[in-house]
């Protein structure tokens, strides 16, 4: 007899799996999803079980090495749980001992020799069921619904999107709950796995990583906040999202999964609508206390300030709570250039715009850290008309510092203050921030709210933009308190995920009628391979021989469309030249085709299924 075995390190994906001969003398009791020791080049690491084969050949002995030693007497993943990981290896096209190292707790010899695991009973799993999609409209609602789906009998399994999210759930919910994160230390990672595989924690609340402990009798997997874009992995492999993995592991499970959220995603709206998912709920507002301020009859009335003339009378008329201007980016402005010629300050590097930092009088680069001095005349023109567009976190709190009429302390939250600064909960102050101080905040103190520039992102050309601002805008609404006001401020009012808060279905039905036109989701599954070389002509020349090879391959299958290699933006990042191929299949079958996909590109292609972004990192 001989074994399959992933070995717990990464490798390459294309073998994952070695086989080795099993001495019965040595390892009588030898289990698929036992870990064991097995000789791997010239010393011995540890690998997990897949598959056990009694065909035994002259060959295979001579060739094949011998197994050493199992440890723990029971398996240390079940099926059911292998079955998953195998899957998110296929899918994402990760090696499976690489996915195996998130889901194993940290691997010491003389620790896991200790430990004591419980037999695990084969039982008939659950009966699959459609996932479940639950709208929530205030944070009240939203702990009573988690509250209410816990499962009575069982493990429970609670993902959000990011660790701030962890603290708030954790005060509505069982004090014997365990939370998982990537902040765990070694000692506090073998307690909770062990814990978990032997069934004496029922319920566990934590981020993506949580998807890989080693589950025992998991009933219920709730993924809250399932639009939240912190739920995808974009920037290392498994390139997972959250949402997609939770119905993998709930699948495997025979569990109940649950989306629940206050802005459902394009996709889940859908599938709740076309009944692939279950749903009670309808669409409604979320605030009602809004306001949206058109910022070209600002123009026209002369005032060339970056608050309107209602947005700073609200402000002033405020006595209690703080108020929050939020921008989408720090800095001065948002680029600089010449009114003469056209020219925009960019970055050489990655050729995106600099940003003007008023304290050091540089321009920088937020993407790649570049810094260039500032220029009082057009580097290609040299004329003087030089100017800056848009607002950044500095420029507005340098403007309301020295005009400041509001009586309020003025502080200022993005990447360059955020361990700097403290919030005194006592005073009343105006705050200026990026997204970084979304989950600074105290949102029971805001009063007024203010998106300064609404629309400064709704025109990147990537497909998700409007329904990243239309989630960001309905999170605001979540957040704030019933009494207070919010004011968005834009120059493109007629934008759908703009002029439809007062009417969220409305929406939905623009912005499927749009990806439909282009055969995005949810209407094709979309994947991104992508690949990086030292100079151009070769990212170039392998992204076209993987085109070409795809497309002969698939030649007939009407279901997978190949498009030309695209160059990303910026097109050279990260230290190499960067092509993508956007792969489209039909919904109908797109795990076989995206596992196909997976395992006909070669090793050194990053491979991201349901991508955050098209063309960039």
């Amino acid at each position: 007899m001989f074994a399959k075995v992933a070995p717990i390190r990464r490798m390459p994906s294309s073998i994952s799996e070695l086989d080795y001969l099993v001495d019965l003398k040595k390892t009588p009791h030898l289990e698929i999803g036992h870990l064991v020791h097995i000789p791997f080049r010239n010393k011995l690491i540890f690998g997990l079980v897949t598959d056990l084969i009694d065909k035994e050949t002259e060959v295979a002995k001579n060739k094949i090495k011998t197994m050493e030693e199992i440890f723990l007497h029971e398996v240390a993943v079940s099926a059911p749980q292998l079955n998953f990981l195998k899957e998110i290896s296929e899918f994402y096209k990760a090696p499976l001992g690489f996915v195996l190292q998130s889901g194993l707790l940290p691997l010491k010899k003389t620790k896991i020799n200790k430990l004591v695991l419980k037999k695990i009973e084969k039982t008939k799993a659950n009966k699959a069921t459609k996932p479940e999609l639950i709208l929530y409209k205030t944070p009240e609602e939203k702990n009573s619904i988690l509250q209410k789906n816990i499962s009575k009998i069982g493990q429970t399994l609670i993902i959000v999107p990011e660790v701030s999210a962890i603290a708030e759930i954790t005060k509505f919910l069982p004090k014997d709950i365990a939370v998982i994160n990537a902040e765990l230390g070694e000692k506090e990672s073998y307690d909770l796995w062990h814990k978990i595989r032997n069934n004496e924690i029922k319920i566990v609340i934590g981020t993506r990583s949580a998807l890989f402990m080693s589950w025992y009798d998991l009933q219920t997997v709730i993924v809250d906040d399932e639009s939240n874009a912190n739920h995808k992995s974009w920037d290392m492999a498994p390139r997972l999202h959250a949402r997609e993995a939770a119905m993998m592991l709930a699948h495997a499970h025979g569990a109940q999964c649950i989306l629940t959220t206050h802005t459902p995603s394009i996709e889940s709206w859908y599938f709740a609508r076309a009944k692939v998912y279950t749903t009670e709920n309808k669409l409604t507002p979320l605030h009602t206390n809004s306001t949206l301020i058109d910022m070209r009859d600002e123009r026209r009335g002369r005032n060339y300030n970056f608050l309107s003339n209602d947005l700073r009378e609200a402000m002033k008329e405020k006595t209690d709570g703080d108020i929050f201007l939020y921008l989408n980016r720090k800095g001065s402005s948002s680029y600089v250039g010449c009114r003469d010629c056209g020219f925009v300050a960019k970055c050489d590097t990655c050729t995106r715009g600099l940003v003007f930092h008023e304290k050091t009088s540089t321009l920088e680069c937020h993407f790649c850290h570049t810094k260039k001095a500032m220029f009082l005349s057009c580097p290609k023109c040299s004329g003087t008309n030089v100017v800056m567009y848009g607002a950044g976190t500095q420029l507005v709190e340098n403007d309301l510092k020295k005009n400041n009429t509001f009586n309020r302390e003025i502080i200022r939250l993005d990447a360059d203050t955020q361990n700097l600064r403290t919030l005194d909960d006592t005073k009343n102050k105006i705050i200026v921030g990026t997204q970084i101080a979304w989950d600074k905040i105290n949102w029971n103190r805001v009063s007024l709210m203010a998106f300064l520039e609404a629309d400064s992102t709704l025109f990147i050309p990537e497909y998700k933009m409007s329904e990243a601002i239309w989630w960001q805008l309905r999170d605001a609404q979540f957040h704030l308190p019933p009494t207070s006001e919010l004011f968005i401020q834009s120059s493109h009012n007629e934008h759908h995920a703009l002029a439809n808060l007062a009417s969220p279905n409305r929406f939905y039905d623009q912005e499927e009628a749009e990806r439909r036109l282009f055969s995005y989701p949810p209407f094709h599954y979309l994947i991104r391979a992508f690949i990086g070389q030292k100079t151009p002509d070769l990212a170039r020349q392998m992204a076209e021989d993987a085109a070409q090879r795809l497309s002969t391959l698939t030649k007939g299958n009407p279901d997978i469309i190949i498009s030309d290699p695209l160059p990303f933006s910026p097109f050279y990042t990260h230290g190499a030249y960067w092509y993508a191929l956007i792969i489209k299949t039909k919904f109908n079958k797109y795990k076989h085709n995206t596992k196909w996909l997976a395992a006909n590109l070669p090793d050194d292609w990053k491979f991201d299924p349901n991508p955050a972004n098209l063309l960039s990192f």
